[in-house]
C-alpha cells in the first residue's frame, strides 16, 4: 500500500480545486482495505474515487483520505445471463461500454457519468431519467463496524441523488440486474455520447452538476438559465455557456471562488422563485473553517 503526505488535492478532483492533504492512503488490494479498518472507522476519514462532484478547501483537508485510484481488484463479468458483477473502482463509462459490447440494454446512460461505479452507488448517480440503483440487486460493502458484508438493495433506502449510507463506509462491488425486457439499441450509446458532447463542457475542469434538480419536473439548469447570468464569473470560476449547472475552473479558480458563485446563484433563485437549491457537489473542509 502506498501512503503519501502533504500533496495537492487539486489532482484528486475533476474541478481541480483544493489545498494540500495531510495523509492519503492508496490501498491496492482487499487486504490493504482490511488493514485500514481503524482509519476507515474514523468519522472524518474520506474515501474518494475519480473525484467528480467533490472539491476541497483552499486550506486543504487534514483528516485521512483513502483513494481507490490504485486499487487493482477491478472486474466486470456476466453471471448466468441475469446479472453483471462489477467492482466499485470501475469507471461508469467502462461499464457502459462493456454492456454495449455484450448487447446488454439499460446501462447506456452511465457512459456520460464521469465517476466510478462506487461513486455512482454512493449518490445514486444517473442521467436521461435513469439512476444506477434502479438496476442494483445487491452490494458488497465495508460496513461501519469495519466488516465486509453483502447487502440486498431492499435494505438500502434510495431516492433522487441520495442513498442512505447509515451502515455503509465503502462500496466494494455490486450485482446489477440485466433487464431483458429492454430492447438493445446499438445506436443509443453513441446518441447519448453525442448529446453529452453537445450539451456539457466535457473537456473543461468541472465537478459535473453543481445543484440537484429541485423536483422531477423542475430542472436546476432551466432555473439558472432564466436568470440570464451565463457570463457570470467570480475569480477563476465561471458558469458554463454550454450547461449553466456546470461551473468551470479556468485554472486559477479557488474553493472560495466556487463557494461564492454557488451562494450568488442560490440567492438569486431563492429571491426569484422561492426555491432553495441543494448542492450536488460536496465541498470538504477542516472542522475549524
Amino acid at each position: 500500500m502506498i501512503i503519501q503526505k502533504n500533496i495537492s488535492l487539486k489532482n484528486f478532483t475533476t474541478i481541480r480545486i483544493g489545498g494540500n492533504s495531510n495523509k492519503i492512503y492508496f490501498p491496492e488490494s482487499l487486504e490493504d482495505i482490511s488493514n485500514l479498518k481503524k482509519i476507515l472507522l474514523l468519522p472524518k476519514t474520506l474515501i474518494i474515487g475519480k473525484g467528480s462532484n467533490i472539491a476541497f478547501s483552499d486550506n486543504g483537508y487534514r483528516p485521512d483520505i483513502i483513494s481507490l485510484r490504485k486499487y487493482y481488484n477491478r472486474h466486470i463479468s456476466i453471471i448466468n445471463n441475469k446479472y453483471i458483477s462489477v467492482s466499485a473502482s470501475i469507471s461508469c463509462a467502462r461499464l457502459a461500454k462493456f454492456c454495449h459490447k455484450q448487447s446488454i440494454a439499460g446501462f447506456e446512460f452511465l457512459h456520460g457519468i464521469p465517476g466510478t461505479v462506487g461513486g455512482a452507488l454512493a449518490m445514486n448517480a444517473g442521467a436521461f431519467k435513469q439512476s444506477i440503483w434502479n438496476s442494483v440487486d445487491s452490494v458488497n460493502v465495508v460496513n461501519k463496524a469495519g466488516d465486509i458484508k453483502n447487502i440486498s438493495c431492499k435494505k438500502v433506502k434510495t431516492s433522487y441523488r441520495n442513498v442512505d449510507k447509515n451502515n455503509i463506509l465503502l462500496f466494494l462491488d455490486t450485482l446489477l440486474v440485466i433487464n431483458k425486457r429492454k430492447v438493445f439499441d446499438a445506436n443509443l450509446l453513441k446518441k447519448y455520447s453525442m448529446h453529452r458532447s453537445l450539451t456539457q463542457p466535457i473537456k473543461q475542469w468541472s465537478s459535473g452538476c453543481i445543484f440537484k434538480n429541485p423536483s422531477k419536473n423542475t430542472s436546476a439548469s432551466l432555473l439558472i438559465n432564466s436568470l440570464n447570468i451565463q457570463k457570470r464569473r467570480i475569480g477563476g470560476i465561471y458558469i458554463s455557456k454550454k450547461h449553466c449547472n456546470y461551473f468551470i475552473n479556468d485554472g486559477s479558480g479557488s474553493c472560495k471562488d466556487l463557494i461564492q458563485l454557488i451562494k450568488y446563484v442560490s440567492k438569486l433563485i431563492k429571491n426569484k422563485y422561492n426555491i432553495s437549491l441543494t448542492k450536488e457537489i460536496c465541498i470538504y473542509s477542516n472542522s475549524n473553517e
